[in-house]
């Protein structure tokens, strides 16, 4: 006899399958669903390559860009154009730049300092129209008290997600952009970051758009139900929760046994 929990995992099995089946289009998180820092997880790396057609990656870092993922991807055997992987970092900068905004401080590492640059952002350390805040390896004292004099002296607080970690090698917890936004916080109680990332809506519009789907067509599959799933429900997208917290490991993510908790769409 089958207990009620094996039941109820058999139940959230098929209707995870069911979601990824029957989806216009599939937009799944790196960290922790893709791969584990630079390392593809096998189990993934199956799945994308069984649904390449219809998948972009959609994920809130702000170290790299889409070329650095495309090229990992495509060393495992993952052919995935750079217009279907969309990073918080990327985009952060690039809305930035279609902003107007042109004088801006940029606390993130070479990489995407190099990127801000080459899409006409202007750096400096005194006086910006903006802070940008992403995932910053070196952040420092000195990083921490430009900020603060920065954005009480107005200039716009613009960060690219508010994670506060991300899923490391080994079961590691990674600190995030959200853990530097923290310490900026509290000196800055009142300040009013704008996010970019998810749960946001603008990186899953972003994804919809470059599959050429709607919302209500896309699932997100994702290990974080702070903002990969709550990010998906509040565009009524259906929406599969793995990892520690869903019913299945990365490492196992494959099709057609998706063990997973899967949420319907409200």
């Amino acid at each position: 006899m089958f207990s009620e929990a094996s039941k109820a995992n058999t139940a959230n099995m098929a209707t995870g399958h069911d979601l990824i089946a029957s989806a216009g289009g599939l937009l799944i998180d790196w960290d922790g669903c893709i791969a584990l820092g630079d390392a593809p997880l096998p189990g993934a790396i199956r799945f994308l390559q069984a649904n390449q057609s219809r998948v972009a990656v959609l994920s809130n870092n702000s170290t790299a860009l889409p070329q650095d993922f495309s090229a990992i991807l495509e060393r495992a055997g993952v052919t995935l154009p750079i217009e279907r992987i969309v990073l918080a970092g990327a985009e952060t900068l690039r809305q930035a730049s279609a902003s107007g905004l042109r004088q801006v401080t940029v606390l993130a590492n070479s990489r995407m300092k190099a990127h801000a640059r080459a899409l006409g952002l202007t750096l400096v350390k005194e006086r910006p129209e903006a802070v940008i805040l992403m995932r910053h390896t070196r952040f420092s004292f000195t990083d921490l008290q430009r900020a603060v004099d920065a954005v009480s002296g107005g200039a716009r607080l613009i960060v690219s997600n508010a994670d506060n970690t991300h899923p490391g090698r080994n079961g590691r917890l990674v600190p995030e952009t959200g853990a530097l936004l923290s310490a900026l916080r509290s000196c800055l109680p009142h300040a009013e970051p704008e996010i970019v990332g998810k749960p946001q809506a603008l990186l899953f519009h972003r994804a919809c758009e470059v599959l050429g789907i709607s919302p209500d067509q896309a699932v997100m599959i994702g290990d974080n139900p702070d903002t990969d799933i709550k990010g998906a429900r509040a565009l009524g997208m259906g929406a599969v929760l793995i990892g520690p917290q869903g019913d299945m490991s990365a490492l196992d993510l494959r099709l057609p046994a998706v063990h997973a908790v899967a949420l319907r769409r409200p």
